[in-house]
């Protein structure tokens, strides 16, 4: 299914953009200059409904045409009574000779074995393929939430055929993965769930492709967070938002929500694979204090060996920053950090946001050297989200606030993630636009 924004939306979104620079000029010279430099490329709702999705979720990825592909948590046309809106969608962007972008639903879910909610950004194989989590359903899923790994591939006509590769089941195999897949050299994919596993607190997984074509994917559980500490402290971390990475010795980096020697903070983690064994072996990187932030809700960005990622929480409290508040902690807006291998351990330092240039992070960081850019989902001017760089140790600059048009948001409100393509920083907010279904969006640096 084709859905291309038609010429009459493109001229409002033109007028509005007008309209909000004109608007920022007036308010200050700074807020004009960041407001010039970001471009809406396509408003959900466009076609009048919400088949072409709704709340996109994740960073974008390119292929080498220059196409961009995402999803969306809700949308798509499989209407239901547990998605009244649609389960989500796959979709991609194309850039439209003489400027604009068409939009084309590459699957719609459709609350059964492939799947409901998808959150996370995709990944491509060498062949061109793409593969993704939803975060509900499946089919073998014991109801509400288990979730799916899926691939999507093109064919020959142009439609692209969807393969549930694995369902979770709980126990013990976990449930509920919010985060992206990534492969290894082998064509092996990780993951992590949130949920599930033995100690009911999340897992990291592996899946690796059938020995023989038409065979089915095998899951490995890598490690089961909670296995030290017990209880309530779970020092090894517990409850894993976001994915892995993998270095070039084939060990994997992650962070966890909560656990830790303190245990409402998280951690930073990494897995070591066992020689010839099979197993792996966890060590903790670093446990967040609070103070130096906590709650990483995303995964870790390399850059030289070194490790960036960002805390949803902790660190300063700000006005701005209004994510629910878990007794007895405070609002806090959190910030970015990175971490450096030292001899024998990681040397942490970290950049806290203060809500008025941005709070409460909830997507990782895209790196281009050591300049470090990302998103905040609340904070900044008006409360509803930033876009920023970092560069070196601790020069921030807020390139964008969202929310330029109060209430209305024509702009977006709440982003969640930024990838960088050409120069050009891209990403989507999950709500706000004309339609106010969400929005991807462009900023030239």
């Amino acid at each position: 299914m084709l859905v291309t924004a038609d010429l009459e939306a493109n001229m409002l979104i033109g007028r509005l953009s007008i309209v909000c620079v004109a608007l920022a000029t007036l308010l200050g010279g700074d807020l004009a200059y960041s407001q010039t430099k970001e471009t809406v490329l396509y408003s959900f709702g466009t076609n009048g409904g919400t088949s072409d999705g709704w709340a996109p979720s994740g960073a974008l990825i390119f292929d080498s045409a220059g196409n961009m592909y995402g999803v969306t948590s809700s949308g798509g046309g499989n209407l239901s009574n547990n998605c009244p809106n649609g389960c989500g969608t796959v979709f991609e962007l194309s850039p439209i000779s003489g400027g604009g972008w068409s939009e084309s639903i590459l699957h719609a879910f459709t609350e059964g074995e492939d799947g409901v909610g998808p959150l996370s950004s995709l990944v491509f194989d060498t062949q061109g393929n793409l593969y993704g989590t939803t975060v509900g359903l499946g089919g073998d899923c014991q109801p509400p939430d288990c979730g799916t790994v899926f691939e999507l591939s093109p064919t020959l006509d142009g439609a692209w055929t969807e393969t549930t590769l694995y369902s979770f089941t709980g126990f013990p195999d976990g449930y509920e993965p919010l985060a992206p897949v990534t492969f290894d050299a082998q064509g092996n994919l990780f993951g992590t769930t949130s949920s599930g596993g033995a100690n009911n607190v999340g897992t990291v997984f592996e899946l690796s492709p059938p020995s023989f074509p038409g065979g089915n994917w095998s899951e490995t559980i890598v490690y089961a967070f909670c296995q030290v500490g017990g209880g309530n402290k779970c020092l090894d971390g517990a409850i894993p938002y976001g994915g892995v990475v993998l270095d070039g010795a084939g060990n994997l980096y992650g962070t966890t929500l909560l656990g830790g020697t303190q245990p409402k903070w998280g951690v930073v983690y990494e897995l070591t694979p066992i020689s010839g064994g099979g197993a792996w072996t966890e060590s903790v990187l670093h446990n967040f204090n609070g103070t130096d932030g906590g709650e990483p809700e995303a995964g870790l960005s390399f850059d030289e060996g070194n490790l960036y990622g960002t805390v949803s929480s902790g660190g300063l409290s700000g006005s701005s920053c209004l994510k629910d508040q878990y007794p007895p902690y405070s609002v806090a807006c959190g910030g970015a950090f990175r971490l450096t291998p030292t001899n024998g351990g990681w040397a942490g330092s970290s950049f806290l946001f203060k809500g008025t240039n941005g709070g409460n992070p909830q997507a990782g960081l895209s790196m281009n050297g050591t300049s470090a850019f990302g998103t905040t989902f609340r904070g900044g001017t008006y409360g509803r989200g930033t876009v920023f760089s970092i560069v070196g140790n601790g020069n921030e600059k807020v390139l964008h606030s969202f929310c330029q048009v109060f209430p209305k948001c024509y702009d977006g409100t709440e982003p969640a993630g930024v990838t960088l393509n050409g120069g050009v920083i891209y990403g989507i907010t999950q709500y706000g636009g004309v339609y106010d279904q969400g929005v991807v969006f462009s900023i030239e640096q």
